[in-house]
């Protein structure tokens, strides 16, 4: 009798162990559970990750990969966990998005502080998980090409790398562009090179305005320059956000210090400063992004000098794309015997991670 009793009980306690290890697999399951309902009212399960550049992740139990929809497409969501949300005409907050039940049009914003927001789906222009780690706050490419032309005997090599980090109310960018030109006449090779990297960082305030502060340098053997090194402060306002199109406008004041190669002096200035930027995405897995920079002297009489980048990419399987872009230097006044204008176009491919 206390041998069966014994194994009864043995019995009974594996059952209640299952049970409640179920039950407690199933709750973290339905915790972590997002849904994404689309335009054709198919329901999407899965943890979503975020939303950026007009595309929306989530990961799928029935997926080897993240799942990828235009956001054009969603039609509602309902989330977990807490996200960095940013809203068209509202900064950044952070909290989870629930669908309303009795008016569908509207999704329910509960921030970890604050009250209750009310947005409708094209009102959100950027999602981004905030459970992720530092590295998966961080978005960075890297590309290059190579060209050889017999006829002139020329080699061309150019590399390019940017990287962004973005969380609740800052982002910061950095970027290198290196490229190597060389020439070869008789047994003589003509060496061209410009470099360019720098950062940008934006500390985002109430509603659409920032804080920006930006580093610069540039060498350049077309215009001179051994080194061009140019610091920046300014305020700026996203004028125009959404779920395809970025505008940012900023002014400010820059220190512009330049060391040229033909001497040993150093020539400063303090310049004014202002740009455009316009970021453009989910046109048929096209992205385009262009700005502009102009700086009129403060210190120089008469100098002005203009920075102007276009970009345009197009997505490849695997995160891979191939792309084009144009970079334009001006200078009304850069020293004597020296071009006015430096300009390099290039054709890449590239991968994002």
């Amino acid at each position: 009798m206390p041998s069966n009793y014994r194994k009864q009980t043995s019995e009974a306690l594996r059952s209640l162990l299952v049970v409640l290890f179920l039950f407690i697999s199933f709750g973290i399951q339905a915790h972590n559970r997002d849904t994404v309902t689309m335009s054709n009212n198919q329901v999407l399960i899965g943890e979503i990750k975020g939303m950026e550049l007009g595309v929306l992740s989530i990961e799928t139990d029935y997926s080897d990969s993240d799942f990828k929809v235009e956001w054009s497409n969603v039609k509602g969501l309902n989330t977990s966990a807490d996200f960095i949300i940013m809203l068209s005409s509202r900064y950044r907050i952070k909290g989870t998005i629930n669908m309303d039940e009795y008016n569908p049009q509207y999704l329910i914003i509960s921030p970890v502080e604050g009250s209750r927001l009310f947005a409708k789906i094209e009102d959100i222009v950027y999602l981004k998980l905030t459970e992720d780690g530092f590295w998966d706050k961080v978005k960075a490419s890297i590309d290059g090409g190579y060209s050889i032309t017999k006829a002139s005997s020329t080699k061309q090599l150019t590399i390019n790398g940017d990287f962004s980090y973005t969380n609740t109310a800052l982002n910061a960018q950095g970027y290198i562009k290196l490229l190597d030109n060389r020439v070869e006449e008789d047994t003589t090779i003509i060496k061209t090179v410009r470099n360019n990297t720098g950062s940008n960082i934006r500390v985002f305030l109430n509603k659409s305005w920032f804080i920006s502060s930006a580093a610069d340098l540039l060498q350049s053997d077309e215009q001179n320059l051994a080194l061009r090194s140019t610091n920046q402060v300014g305020i700026g306002k996203i004028l125009v956000r959404n779920h395809l199109v970025f505008l940012y406008s900023s002014v400010g004041v820059a220190s512009n210090t330049e060391k040229f190669k033909d001497g040993d002096d150093y020539s400063q200035s303090l310049e004014g400063f202002a740009e455009l930027e316009l970021n453009a995405y989910g046109y048929d897995d096209f992205t385009f992004y262009t700005k502009l920079q102009l700086y009129p002297s403060l210190s120089k009489e008469n100098r002005f000098r203009t920075v102007y980048n276009f970009n345009v990419k197009y997505d490849l399987p695997l995160d891979f794309y191939v792309g084009a872009s144009a970079t334009l230097n001006y200078d009304n006044k850069p020293g004597e015997d020296v071009s006015k204008f430096d300009y390099v176009f290039q054709s890449v491919f590239g991968w994002s991670f």
